[in-house]
């Protein structure tokens, strides 16, 4: 009998475990063009890079020429590019929701201009709200049919054969509640049912949990990209400055590229550090004077570790 329940218990233990699929395609997410040809980026074999543009880039001369020198300088990596809208950045106009005749106007500009990008995401954290205190965020926030209209007016627009689209992209913050709220609402709206979603998972790899991906994958049946992951050197004082910290929540970050088989594409966020140490938000893996930081040694050489609380000390 004893002979018997060894290797039974020993199963139950393996089933236990997140089985180790194939891993996620890993890329980048930085808005610098500088990025692809600094010297340090290559190493990394990051081959898909994001960018966040807003869904009028072609009307905004300083966010065009922006984005021209970004994609120009990603072309010649040849990386495979996803570009991701939201907000205007016209002052007056980001607090302001489009029309749908108006995103598809904008949209149907950039394709027109960019028709070799096939990548898009309909639109960025899309459950981040803004408040009148707060001009951070998008004024997408519970507007789930209006969500599914932009997905509609892309699906219109972007449909040559290969295009992949973002249909949906949310943020996890400490309470996931409002993600899935916004996944739940706009998959009520969205047809043809949308195969992509995008998701931010920031709050699990920092603070040693899986238990927010865990329920995004729950409410959406198809394919996750973690369009932006990655370790935080600095939030605010949520997470003083650590460097090791960050490093440490790397590891988890792939760990969960391995674990979740509908992760299918993973973006870190970011190669560049803040601008300035006074900056509330800071995830880059090299230091301002261009030295490296731990967290890129553990993304040149794919290193996992455990996701477990120990990650936020």
């Amino acid at each position: 009998m004893r002979r018997l329940l060894v290797p039974v218990i020993a199963l139950l233990a393996l089933l236990a475990v997140p089985a180790a699929g194939q891993a996620a395609t890993y890329g980048i997410s930085d808005q610098q063009a500088s990025t692809f040809t600094n010297p340090l980026f290559a190493p990394l074999k990051l081959k898909s890079a994001r960018y966040i543009a807003p869904y009028d880039v072609m009307d905004s001369p300083a966010d065009k020429a922006a984005l021209d020198s970004w994609i120009a300088a990603a072309r010649a990596s040849r990386a495979r590019i996803l570009v991701h809208f939201e907000r205007s950045h016209t002052a007056g106009q980001e607090r302001k929701l489009p029309s749908v005749a108006k995103y598809r106007s904008e949209i149907r500009k950039f394709h027109a201009a960019y028709p070799d990008v096939k990548e898009i995401g309909v639109w960025n954290e899309a459950n981040r709200c803004q408040s009148k205190n707060r001009l951070a965020g998008q004024p997408t926030c519970k507007k789930y049919q209006r969500l599914a209209s932009y997905y509609k007016a892309a699906r219109s627009v972007f449909k040559a054969k290969g295009t992949n689209i973002v249909a949906l992209d949310v943020l996890d913050q400490r309470d996931v509640t409002s993600a899935l709220q916004t996944i739940r609402g706009f998959l009520r709206y969205a047809k043809p049912r949308p195969k992509i979603l995008g998701f931010h998972n920031y709050s699990d790899t920092n603070r040693g949990s899986t238990t927010r991906t865990k329920r995004v994958l729950a409410a959406w049946r198809g394919d996750v990209w973690l369009t932006e992951t990655g370790g935080q050197v600095k939030l605010g004082r949520s997470l003083p400055a650590n460097t090791g910290r960050a490093a440490r929540a790397l590891k988890c970050m792939f760990t969960m590229g391995r674990s979740f088989t509908r992760i299918k594409r993973l973006y870190i966020y970011q190669f560049n550090p803040a601008f300035t140490a006074n900056d509330d938000f800071d995830a880059g893996l090299i230091e301002r004077d261009g030295s490296i930081r731990p967290g890129y040694t553990v993304v040149r050489k794919r290193q996992r570790g455990s996701c477990s609380s120990r990650v936020v000390r």
